[in-house]
């Protein structure tokens, strides 16, 4: 069974691949040579707008040569995103050319009538949850070679001909997520940090907090001139130990080194703080399948106490994620193990010094994976059309690090000095050079037919301060919940609860109680819950924080969702909210039901109404046969959907009756 990814999936991946070869000569894939081809970039989270994140400007200055090309030779602006402007549906607007009313995709986590609220019951990340085909599919039927890589949206694979590899959170395949080891020496920090050490908050774990006693029985262990103490730490099914001790013959505690064992007796990394070692091969599970996979183990921290943080990152591709099977193989053989990008969500490289260290050497390693990946596909598998993203970029954006303290319309930005700043800003602007070097490589490959295309699905903005939703309605007598007492985790009782902000923006109400006696949600009616649904309406208006700003922006019913904010109305709660910028929402409850609290995090996208808000926009940068050269569309940003359809009208491709958007006619010669 340990074997069953290298044995049996080998033969099948062997099949595929001749397959796969075969195809590449059959008359269908010729013909669709012959037409024009598609190299599409579309880095989450890369903010662009005319001023602060001017990366045009960035260009002209030298620091930006591939982006300065594209310019010199096509057409480039600005974009709006789609409302609530987070990932999972800018993406869908972006592949298909429709707002969520007709894609169907209103968020990232959605809930729908008939399903219990305790967990989402399908997420914006899939491929199932569009209602309408995405432009690979479209591009597929057409005779072109497809290949996508690291798409939100791309999983379940779709692509019948071509290549899917590892689309992000799509729920297909076994994702092995970094895992963050901490020792602490307060229990109550597990406690506080409740749900925001599982991936989206309710997924697996992010961070663990093991034991740690004596060492005893190691074999050969390096000596210690402190009594040296041990600690299992273990994750996806593998246990690793670790063996922290003192290598200073200095007569006091210095825990200064952590070695590491599978079976306490062969050491296969021994390690100081900010060390990080090479891939270690490692059985994980997934399910009750054992994975052969490798993990690169970083050493965050390491106090002389013996205190400690470690970061286990494991490889993110293997032969589950990648439709062939055998692209895995081929690309970790050739491009080297998947670091698809830095941190996690929620994040947890936000709490000391060391912890933003780590976060900038796993970017690096993210960047020069997808560059070189980039490279290799590309001139390997020569598709027709190559779709691509990288995640690093929002994660920077949205950390705690940076755009607080370097957008003046942050509150903490006077909290640097003018060369703390200016060290900032060139982190940022590195940030924005690797996306340049990515973009080079497909410059590189591209031949006179090719039509390349460089978007984002969003920017970010400053945040301040967490809005605590559930903790009002818990003071309104309209959510009981209590907290688990180990992990801080909420326990809600559904049957008396009323009133639950849940996702991005969506409030669920129901007057006989949120889960009926089936044990799921389904929308109410009639005059008691129109009644308490103004009075939930009435108090979120009325909510202040102790400047006197009220977080709301604008609320909608459901009703009204279709025309408010263009959603698609069955996925929706019963009320649906944008914030002011600056003001985030967030499900986690706590003890004292505090409303507002100070964000760790300095950026983010979620609920903002995009129309008047630069710092959410994004850059739309095209070229190749048919577009204008040197053509800049002003300050004015373009509407996201209208991409698809333009890149369809320089392709020469018919467009799908669903699609919302219009070739953007100052592009096209």
């Amino acid at each position: 069974m340990k074997r069953i990814l290298t044995g049996t999936l080998i033969v099948l991946a062997g099949i595929a691949g001749i397959a796969y070869a075969q195809k590449a000569n059959d008359p269908l894939s010729q013909d669709a040579r012959k037409g024009k081809k598609l190299y599409w970039f579309i880095p989450d989270g890369m903010r662009a707008e005319p001023y602060l994140f001017d990366i045009y400007a960035w260009a002209r200055e030298g620091d930006l040569p591939n982006i300065k090309r594209m310019m010199d030779n096509g057409t480039y602006g600005f974009c709006r995103p789609v409302y609530p402007g987070h990932t999972p549906v800018n993406f869908a607007a972006i592949l298909t050319g429709t707002y969520p009313q007709i894609n169907g995709v209103s968020d990232g986590p959605m809930h729908t009538d008939g399903h219990s609220l305790v967990k989402p019951s399908m997420t914006g990340f899939s491929s199932t949850a569009r209602k309408v085909e995405a432009i690979w599919s479209t591009l597929e039927k057409q005779g072109k070679s497809v290949m996508v890589l690291s798409v939100p949206g791309s999983t379940p694979p779709e692509l019948g001909r071509g290549y899917t590899i590892a689309g992000r959170w799509g729920g297909w395949g076994a994702n092995f997520y970094a895992v963050n080891f901490e020792n602490i020496p307060d229990a109550s920090v597990q406690y506080h940090r409740g749900r925001e050490s599982r991936l989206f908050y309710f997924g697996p774990p992010l961070a663990v907090f093991p034991l740690v006693g004596p060492a005893w029985e190691w074999n050969a262990a390096p000596r210690s001139y402190s009594p040296p103490k041990e600690s299992a730490l273990e994750a996806w099914g593998a246990k690793i130990y670790a063996y922290i001790y003192d290598s200073t013959n200095d007569s006091i505690p210095n825990y200064d080194r952590v070695a590491f064992t599978a079976d306490k007796k062969t050491a296969i990394a021994d390690l100081k703080q900010g060390d990080q070692s090479e891939w270690l091969p490692v059985t994980v599970s997934w399910g009750d399948i054992p994975i052969d996979t490798t993990v690169r183990i970083k050493v965050i921290t390491l106090q002389a106490d013996g205190l400690f943080k470690i970061r286990f990152f494991y490889d993110n591709l293997n032969n589950t994620l990648t439709k062939p099977v055998f692209l895995a193989d081929d690309i970790i053989k050739n491009v080297g193990p998947m670091v698809d990008y830095a941190d996690s969500f929620p994040a947890q490289l936000i709490f000391s010094k060391e912890d933003k260290d780590a976060f900038i050497e796993e970017a690096g390693q993210s960047f020069d994976w997808h560059r070189r990946a980039t490279d290799y596909l590309l001139k390997t598998y020569a598709p027709d059309v190559f779709i691509h993203d990288i995640y690093t970029p929002n994660q920077m954006l949205t950390s705690r690090w940076w755009l607080g303290y370097v957008d003046p319309g942050s509150l903490l930005y006077n909290d640097k000095t003018d060369e703390e700043r200016a060290g900032l800003w060139r982190e940022v602007k590195q940030m924005y050079k690797e996306l340049d070097a990515i973009i080079g490589e497909y410059l590189k490959n591209a031949d006179e037919d090719t039509v390349i295309a460089v978007s984002s699905d969003h920017g970010a903005v400053p945040l301040h301060r967490r809005v605590h939703l559930n903790n009002l309605f818990a003071r309104q007598g309209w959510l009981f919940f209590k907290l688990d007492p180990v992990t801080g985790e909420p326990l809600i009782d559904w049957l008396r609860s009323t009133v639950v902000y849940l996702n991005y923006g969506h409030v669920f109400i129901d007057p006989a109680g949120l889960h009926g006696r089936d044990g799921v949600w389904r929308r109410s009616t009639g005059p008691r819950y129109k009644k308490l649904r103004e009075e939930v309406r009435l108090a979120l208006q009325g909510l202040r924080d102790e400047s006197g700003t009220c977080p709301v922006m604008r609320i909608a019913t459901w009703e009204e969702s279709g025309r408010v904010f263009r959603l698609c109305r069955e996925r929706i709660g019963d009320l649906i909210l944008s914030n002011r910028p600056g003001y985030a929402w967030t499900e986690e409850m706590s003890d004292d039901k505090k409303i507002f609290s100070n964000s760790l995090i300095t950026g983010y996208k979620q609920g903002i109404l995009t129309e008047k808000c630069p710092a959410i926009w994004c850059p739309f940068i095209i070229m190749g046969p048919g577009v204008k050269k040197n053509n800049f569309l002003g300050n004015d940003p373009v509407d996201m959907i209208d991409q698809y359809p333009t890149l369809m009208k320089l392709l020469g491709v018919k467009l799908p009756d669903f699609v919302q958007g219009k070739p953007l006619e100052d592009v096209c010669e």
